[in-house]
């Protein structure tokens, strides 16, 4: 299965989402994008997903228009807002804070909340792939 990640400006969220899950899946994938393309990656973000043991791929950020939609199963918007609606494809939302500018325990608790939730998906992808 491949999941595309999606927040406002792909800069945070959905990074740390990418990163954890390719880290954490054995045979899914995934990869992350933004609503709009931000200017670059937040290096709190990255700063936090090396402290847990997790590596970001050191890239810039893109946006919805630089990835193929089709090639993704299932989109997960990892937004605090209503931010992606994509007609014909499967969409979950997790509401997750915002932690740009905030302090870094705002980022600690935007990666553990996203490692339940990935670690939540990954279950329900292998129980349904069985």
């Amino acid at each position: 299965m491949k999941v595309l990640f999606v927040c406002r400006e792909n800069t945070c969220r959905s990074v740390m989402a990418e990163a954890i899950f390719n880290s954490l899946s054995g045979k899914h994938r995934a990869e992350s994008a933004g609503i709009e393309r931000g200017e670059k990656i937040d290096k709190n973000a990255v700063k936090v997903l090396e402290k847990y043991g997790y590596k970001a791929k050191e890239r810039s950020p893109k946006s919805l228009d630089d990835v193929s939609l089709r090639d993704f199963d299932l989109i997960v918007a990892v937004c605090d807002e209503f931010c992606v609606d994509i007609p014909g494809k499967k969409i979950i939302r997790w509401d997750i804070e915002d932690p740009k500018g905030k302090s870094l325990e705002a980022y600690e608790r935007v990666l553990k909340f996203l490692e339940v939730k990935i670690k939540q998906l990954l279950e329900e992808i292998e129980y349904e792939g069985s």
